[in-house]
């Protein structure tokens, strides 16, 4: 019997194989045994190939991968079902398990941006314990995601307290001063989804200003669809996603800029918290403020970025301020060593509930929302590839 076994399609390659692995380090800190379990899902294409984050992790022997296609049930104290996508898609091998607490940890909202469904917390349940025999209580990753979350209660469970994103503070530490040299540089990192950029090719551009004295860098990027889209990125430096470590990269930045397109919505941002750790100051969309607090960014619209940044190189010091901020407010919040005593709640909460925040929607409208995912057709599980 394991301590910990998390589950995971390993072909995630972005925030939720990040999460997972800086978690598993949390938990092997910690003392505790951990096992890893792979499954396949529709809601990824491709073949069975490991991403880079979920091979490098496993080089660590203490990592164990169970092999459960023999049936015999999934014995731990915590299982972590990992991204709810996985499992309303429907995932395979089926995985039985017996634990005291079965967690699914929401890496991803309910709602897109535009305000539709796209997964049911309900029926994910119900396929989960149809894949697992267990009846899951649902981790939300951030408030955002709890509010979301609620509008399904009580056919949910809601865990008592949340399951952020966490960083080892020591990696993240900046050796350079930001707004100190007289050349400015300005980037971003994650994904190649043109989904995690803004709508239009004039947004596009907007959020990475070209100004005097300034860099552009940019570490994964859709180029053949912003090719399409008349994107002029003559400016930037590019580079393949994860070509660099990602602390070496941000390390480098003195703005971190973060527009997402109108349709995505993030639960939590863990390309954020990365930039504010390494002492970037970060200018983000304002759907992100709920999750990292006024205080610790600029806010504003693609559009808004180039007087955003003019602002902030106008006084240095106010930009130093909040980036030392942000920083310690994400090393504080969101420290590896947080991460046991945070299981040993979970494992201990019992039925009671403290003050739950309000819903996003009424379970009416979230009724309805479902109903019109069945209309579009998203609804069900589907047996073939859906996504990058």
């Amino acid at each position: 019997m394991h301590d910990v076994v998390c589950v995971i399609d390993p072909r995630f390659s972005g925030g939720t194989a990040a999460a997972l692995a800086e978690d598993m380090r949390a938990f092997l800190g910690a003392g505790l045994s951990v096992g890893l379990v792979e499954v396949f899902s529709a809601y990824l294409s491709g073949g069975r190939r490991r991403s880079k984050v979920i091979s490098d992790m496993l080089i660590d022997p203490r990592i164990e991968v169970i092999d459960t296609s023999g049936g015999t049930p999934l014995r731990a104290r915590a299982v972590f079902l990992h991204h709810p996508m996985t499992f309303f898609f429907g995932a395979r091998p089926e995985v039985r398990i017996d634990a005291e607490k079965c967690f699914v940890v929401a890496h991803h909202l309910p709602f897109r941006g535009d305000g539709s469904l796209q997964y049911d917390p309900v029926a994910t349940t119900l396929r989960i314990k149809r894949m697992t025999g267990a009846w899951p209580e649902w981790l939300p990753v951030s408030g955002v995601c709890r509010s979301q979350l609620r509008s399904f209660a009580p056919c949910i469970r809601l865990a008592e307290h949340d399951w952020p994103n966490v960083f080892d503070p020591s990696e993240w530490k900046a050796d350079r001063t930001v707004f100190s040299e007289p050349k400015l540089v300005i980037g971003r990192h994650g994904r190649p989804d043109p989904l995690k950029w803004p709508d239009t090719a004039a947004q596009i551009s907007a959020s990475l200003p070209s100004l005097g004295d300034t860099e552009i860098r940019v570490m994964g990027c859709p180029r053949e669809t912003f090719r399409e889209m008349g994107v002029c990125m003559s400016d930037w430096h590019i580079l393949e996603f994860d070509e660099r470590p990602v602390p070496d990269f941000l390390a480098e930045l003195d703005v971190f800029v973060y527009h997402f397109h109108s349709t995505l919505s993030e639960s939590f941002g863990r390309t954020v918290a990365e930039a504010m750790l390494a002492g970037a100051v970060c200018v983000l969309d304002p759907r992100l403020a709920p999750t990292f607090g006024k205080n610790n960014a600029i806010y504003c619209r693609p559009e808004e970025t180039k007087s955003a940044i003019e602002a902030l190189r106008g006084n240095p010091e106010k930009a130093r301020a909040m980036a030392r901020r942000a920083s310690a407010m994400i090393a504080e919040r969101h420290a590896t060593d947080t991460v046991a005593a945070r299981l040993e709640r979970l494992l201990a909460a019992g039925r009671k509930r403290s003050a739950e925040p309000e819903r996003a929607v009424s379970p009416m409208v979230a009724a309805r929302k479902v109903v019109g995912m069945i209309r579009r057709g998203e609804y069900f599980p589907r047996s073939g590839p859906t996504r990058n």
